[in-house]
């Protein structure tokens, strides 16, 4: 969870909130209060007062306290009731609903990312291969469902068919396989690799009088290397 990494001071608080407070339906002023409150829950969580606050804001305490309550009723802020080993009550306060609310928001835009990107890639591929099979449809599905390939990747996949002047959704599945089996996940492992192979290629081809027939229909010939 996000929150235990806080805790742990293994997360960049500020600059996640920065990114995201107006996402989340906070203000600029709201930012600064949460911020500075975060740091005296790390440094003193008991002992923390509204004036320590205000000092560094442009608000006064009454004011703070104010921004406090508003806070706990939107759910931003949890207050719970808690007795010490003397028996004594005290309140303690958490942004772990903060964090929640973060994580969701985040989930979320990642999710909505995933679907905008499948979208593209299935217009991309449409416009090369025009009206797709049920089964050409489920193939691509599962590149980004089951397979999990980014889509920079299976567009780079695209691009090497048509390098090949080849069009078979086939063969565009027969490379991402072949990346995933090698362990190739981000677009520049798999530029390294191609580059590499095709160095080794030319190396190859100059040693030779006749350069090997390759069936264009078969899986790309640097794959059988």
């Amino acid at each position: 969870m996000m929150y235990e990494l806080w805790k742990e001071n293994l997360l960049d608080f500020n600059t996640l909130l920065l990114t995201t407070y107006g996402e989340l339906g906070l203000n600029e002023q709201e930012y600064v209060f949460l911020v500075l409150l975060a740091r005296l829950l790390q440094t003193k969580p008991g002992g923390w007062t509204f004036a320590e606050i205000s000092t560094h804001m442009t608000i006064d305490d009454a004011n703070c306290s104010l921004l406090f309550i508003s806070l706990v009723e939107r759910q931003y802020i949890s207050v719970s009731s808690k007795t010490d080993s003397f028996g004594k009550r005290f309140e303690e306060y958490s942004i772990s609903p903060l964090f929640e609310k973060l994580e969701r928001h985040l989930k979320q835009k990642k999710t909505q990312s995933q679907s905008s990107q499948r979208e593209e890639i299935f217009k991309m591929i449409e416009q090369e291969f025009g009206i797709l099979s049920p089964l050409d449809i489920e193939t691509i599905h599962l590149w980004m469902t089951e397979d999990n390939f980014d889509a920079d990747l299976i567009k780079l996949a695209i691009q090497e068919m048509n390098s090949y002047q080849i069009k078979s959704i086939r063969y565009i599945d027969k490379i991402l396989l072949d990346w995933k089996k090698k362990n190739i996940k981000t677009v520049e492992e798999a530029k390294r690799q191609l580059i590499a192979f095709r160095q080794r290629k030319q190396t190859a081809a100059t040693t030779s009088t006749q350069a090997p027939a390759v069936d264009p229909n078969f899986y790309y010939d640097w794959m059988n290397e």
